[in-house]
């Protein structure tokens, strides 16, 4: 194979690499919406508008995806993000990387507080209560900042300005490759990580909401754990070395944890135990 042939191929292995973490992307992306559509038709709060839906069914339905989907779409998003972090790190230098980082992340967080933020509280304020000027609500208005779901940026922020911080601090490099875990490791992890976020929401339970940024801790050691693993998995490709049977059995459990979510369910109601611990 010639050095033109080899380049194109690797050129094109990289291209494979990236359209199929775009098609992730997209379906978190999609995955989001839904979600949050959701809970405006579902619950009676949570969001700037809700209209929650009078029929059980369909309000059981947008609970549960709600539910289930709160348990990784989000952890999902800090994964991709860290996979990506150390080698933008590497390319760019501290300077320039912390500085597009801000730029990237800061400004639109700044942006949504002090702009949007007030502009879709009066809309929907003049819409729901009173037919008042905008010059006037905001005269009222005392939540400037609001990061709203901006949370993510900040949070992603704060874990970006952590892995600099121990970079330079610590020096740490990661050289020592890492093995792809099996399933028996992913599994554990997972308990794991379902014990810890557990005993963390005895004290922060699901709901409770850090003023003004929005951090809900009771996810926060889901986001911690995955953005390692993202900066793990990048460093050591763990993501294409993950078999298709891994990729099955895997499938199977998450399964498996789907038709017992009713059974955590009914065990929280007959123990009198709040849900939110789950």
């Amino acid at each position: 194979m010639s050095i033109s042939e080899s380049k194109i191929d690797e050129g094109q292995k990289t291209l494979n690499k990236l359209i199929y973490i775009d098609n992730i992307k997209v379906l978190l992306t999609i995955l989001v919406v839904l979600h949050h559509t959701f809970i405006a038709y579902s619950s009676s709060e949570g969001w700037y508008y809700n209209e929650p839906t009078a029929f059980r069914g369909a309000k059981l339905v947008m609970t549960m995806f709600v539910s289930v989907n709160q348990s990784f779409f989000m952890g999902y998003f800090f994964l991709l993000s860290a996979y990506f972090t150390g080698s933008s790190y590497a390319k760019k230098g501290v300077l320039k990387f912390v500085n597009e980082r801000l730029t990237r992340l800061l400004v639109p967080v700044l942006f949504y507080s002090f702009i949007l933020t007030p502009l879709i509280c009066y809309l929907v304020y003049y819409f729901t209560k009173q037919h008042i000027t905008l010059h006037k609500y905001l005269m009222l208005y005392d939540s400037w900042i609001d990061l709203g779901v901006t949370w993510f940026l900040a949070a992603l922020l704060i874990f970006t300005l952590v892995y600099v911080c121990f970079k330079q601090i610590f020096k740490i490099s990661f050289d020592r490759p890492v093995a792809v875990p099996n399933v028996k490791i992913i599994i554990l992890f997972a308990v794991g990580l379902g014990i810890i976020s557990f005993l963390v929401r005895i004290v922060f339970p699901v709901g409770w909401v850090l003023a003004p940024v929005g951090f809900q801790f009771g996810h926060f050691p889901q986001y911690i754990a995955l953005f390692i693993i993202g900066l793990l998995a990048a460093k050591n490709n763990w993501f294409d070395q993950i078999s298709d049977r891994v990729g099955r059995q895997l499938r199977r459990s998450a399964l498996l944890c789907l038709l017992f979510f009713p059974v955590f369910f009914a065990i929280a109601v007959k123990l009198n135990t709040a849900i939110n611990y789950f």
